[in-house]
């Protein structure tokens, strides 16, 4: 039994009793009335006190029915006759592993056919000792570094260079790598040999480096052609 209904109801009883039995004194002792009446006085008052009681009880339980959260009942499909809808995912474009290989390897080829035409057609204009740093320069930009290592050489320290032949090297390079876009190869350029562009702005590397044939001691080369013979 919940403990609430008990001692409720145990309250019940004796309040019925202790009116009942005011009741029954009031009616003999006081009203000088017949026993008998002093006894239908406690059927009375026990009949209006259990009224009050019953009607209290349901006002309590509607209350507490009131405050009781509603369960949500799980929709069945089966119950609405309609079939769930099918949980979307969204489906990324991976490429296969053998894609991926064959690009890594195309870049590595172009990798090595750049550092070999650094070596063969551009390193013979600088000194020696700069042909690692020249090799490293390749490296940096196919890492899409735009701020490199700079190359401290001036113009006159090359064997005839002039600052065409370095728009045209970064037109070779820019066509086999693709690792940067073409403004950005611009600054790399200039970061590359800052004491040689100094005087030469981006916009200047921008309109010249192109496909347009100059003879040149270092010319750019078409994509089509090898850049190493």
């Amino acid at each position: 039994m919940n403990i609430t209904k008990f001692v409720s109801t145990n309250i019940y009883l004796i309040m019925t009793l202790f009116i009942c039995a005011i009741s029954y004194i009031y009616v003999v002792n006081g009203l000088k009335c017949h026993i008998v009446l002093g006894v239908c006085s406690i059927g009375i008052e026990g009949i209006v006190s259990y009224s009050v009681y019953v009607v209290l009880l349901s006002v309590c339980k509607e209350g507490k029915a009131r405050h009781k959260p509603l369960k949500r009942k799980p929709i069945n499909p089966k119950d609405t006759g309609k079939k769930p809808k099918p949980i979307i995912t969204e489906e990324r474009d991976v490429p296969p592993v053998q894609e991926i290989n064959i690009k890594e390897n195309d870049r590595q080829e172009a990798v090595t056919l750049c550092k070999e035409y650094i070596r063969r057609g551009v390193a013979q204009y600088f000194p020696m000792d700069l042909t690692p740093q020249l090799l490293h320069l390749v490296e940096e930009y196919v890492s899409g570094i735009i701020r490199c290592t700079p190359i401290k050489i001036g113009i006159n320290d090359t064997k005839g260079l002039r600052p065409i032949d370095f728009y045209h090297l970064i037109w070779n390079l820019w066509t086999r790598l693709d690792a940067l876009d073409r403004r950005a190869s611009c600054r790399f350029i200039k970061n590359a040999f800052p004491m040689i562009l100094e005087n030469t702005n981006e916009e200047t590397i921008y309109r010249k480096m192109n496909d347009t044939y100059v003879r040149c001691t270092i010319e750019n080369i078409p994509k089509d052609e090898p850049l190493v013979p």
